[in-house]
């Protein structure tokens, strides 16, 4: 390596040595030459497709066609194509929601559910755009809580 390595400085300092006192072409004909840019195209990075989580209202109450239903919105996300929204439920007395959650996609900035008797809603929202392998997400939202009763009808 040692050897490679001198050789290599022996070179260079031949090439200087020659160099010295000669003019270059350019400066014997007065020509003025300049670098020649890539004019090939360079992809670009990809864009940041990054979008903003969701903030959640919690959910009003307000009378249905067949139940009481919750009403739950959000601003727009800009750039985002839609939501998906993961709601979970329990009636008011159960001390855990019930599984399996439901995720469903919409593309207003809203969601309303509902029931009949006295029941719980949780619900998390995330922002997403395009489709397939190409999908990204926003972050979930925190959960937003919605209710079928109010204080005074269950402590009566």
């Amino acid at each position: 390596m040692k050897r490679f390595t001198g050789v290599l400085v022996v070179a260079a300092m031949a090439v200087a040595l020659c160099a010295c006192g000669k003019e270059t072409a350019e400066q014997s004909s007065g020509l003025t030459v300049e670098p020649i840019e890539n004019t090939e195209s360079v992809s670009e990075p990809a864009a940041d497709v990054t979008l903003a989580t969701p903030q959640v209202k919690d959910g009003v109450m307000r009378q249905g066609e067949d139940s009481i239903e919750v009403y739950f919105e959000w601003d727009p996300i800009e750039g985002a194509d839609g939501y998906e929204v993961s709601s979970k439920n329990k009636f008011y007395e159960e001390e855990n929601f019930r599984e399996p959650e439901e995720t469903v996609e919409v593309t207003d900035t809203s969601f309303v559910t509902g029931a009949q008797d006295y029941f719980d809603f949780l619900i998390k929202v995330r922002a997403f755009k395009g489709s397939g392998d190409s999908r990204v997400y926003s972050e979930w939202s925190e959960e937003a809580a919605g209710f079928t009763y109010t204080d005074d009808e269950i402590n009566k």
